[in-house]
């Protein structure tokens, strides 16, 4: 599933049935939910506000309707008209041609979620052509020229999974269940893991699995390393959410849960609300808050930015980080914003490394569970609590 190689683990949420639906207030909704549509609009539009358009993959996980909604909000803020979002629905081919109608309808920048990150090509061309520019979300780019990639910083992520697990382990085990390696998104963080906890913890010795952001593989990984480590195992680093509810009962049946003499601390990245829950019961130490709300703030403030001209160069303050940054993938470079996701902790704690990832602060300040304005308690609270809508 594209979904889980890019923003893995929401479909756990997906299969439970939490889909957009929860989304459909705002007038672009309604209609967005045909793959094929186009023309779905913002229905509260002033005739001054400005026409931006949304290509998105998918709709159907917690994940992406928290993103359609807070899109929605800042859209009436930002005074944009919004157009779509079309859905491409893991079609690469629909999406360029989806892209394309946006132009056609007017929109003055589009706000995309690529299929992958090389498939934009024929999109970015006709874009291009028409002075239209794009803003990827969630999704570095290497097949052409975008105006921003508004994108979570993933070194960060592989850093923070580092930095509370050598806090803590000193000795033994450290299972890292990698994701795809020929992703950004999985190379990053497995590439930052990997350094820092040789730098910051060389008396342990990292367990890499890759997994390809299969949810079974990950399960089977965890399952033969508590097999075969017992108590020497110390952590599991899930680079996404999904396997959670597979190896959180596997820890228990093996006496090596929450409150148990020797627990195995689990840390993952994502922010769903199932996450949120087991943080608060202590079954999951830590996980990166993927923002759905700092995504579609940024993505909606450089698609104003495009639309009226503004040029924007590294080095510049971000909006989600520190500074804007070029990035470059398969010899594409483009500029981005990586923004500083929130790494949840049931506690507010200060973790500090000795030596950090290159670039990166070595101070680390989490952020408790409690704080509802993280995205996956939103979510949670508006679908029954963080637990029941898990």
């Amino acid at each position: 599933m594209r979904l889980i190689r890019r923003l893995a683990g929401t479909a756990a949420l997906a299969a439970a049935g939490l889909l957009v639906a929860a989304c459909s207030s705002g007038g672009s909704s309604g209609s967005a939910a045909s793959s094929g549509g186009a023309g779905a609009t913002s229905g509260s539009a002033a005739s001054g506000d400005i026409p931006i358009g949304v290509a998105l993959t998918y709709n159907n996980t917690a994940f992406w309707s928290a993103y359609i909604n807070y899109e929605q909000q800042y859209a009436q803020q930002l005074h944009i008209k919004l157009i779509g979002p079309l859905l491409a629905q893991a079609s690469a081919s629909l999406q360029n041609q989806q892209i394309e109608q946006l132009v056609n309808e007017g929109a003055k920048a589009i706000v995309v979620n690529p299929e992958t990150a090389t498939s934009l090509g024929p999109a970015i061309s006709y874009a291009t052509a028409h002075n239209v520019q794009l803003v990827s979300v969630d999704t570095i780019v290497g097949v052409g020229k975008v105006y921003m990639v508004v994108r979570a910083s993933n070194t960060l992520y592989g850093q923070d999974a580092c930095a509370i697990i050598s806090a803590k382990a000193k000795s033994g085990y450290v299972l890292d269940l990698e994701g795809d390696l020929t992703s950004s998104n999985g190379a990053d963080r497995t590439n930052a893991f990997d350094s820092c906890m040789a730098a910051n913890d060389p008396g342990v010795k990292v367990l890499k699995e890759p997994t390809n952001w299969t949810d079974a593989t990950a399960v089977t990984d965890a399952q033969n390393a508590i097999n075969a480590y017992g108590s020497q195992l110390k952590a599991i680093y899930s680079q996404w959410s999904s396997p959670d509810t597979g190896i959180i009962p596997l820890l228990k049946s093996k006496g090596l849960g929450p409150g148990s003499a020797n627990p195995v601390m689990l840390v993952s990245d994502d922010g769903v609300p199932f996450e949120m829950c087991d943080i608060a019961n202590g079954s999951v130490t830590a996980s990166q808050s993927q923002p759905a709300d700092l995504y579609a703030k940024y993505a909606l403030t450089y698609a104003v930015d495009a639309a009226k001209g503004v040029k924007h160069a590294p080095g510049e303050p971000g909006g989600g980080a520190p500074t804007l940054q070029d990035v470059t993938y398969q010899g594409d470079t483009n500029l981005a914003d990586p923004v500083v996701a929130p790494f949840v902790t049931k506690a507010q704690t200060s973790l500090t490394l000795a030596t950090p990832v290159s670039g990166l602060p070595a101070t680390i300040m989490t952020t408790p569970v409690t704080d509802h304005t993280l995205w996956g308690n939103v979510y949670g609270s508006a679908h029954g609590g963080v637990c029941t809508s898990s």
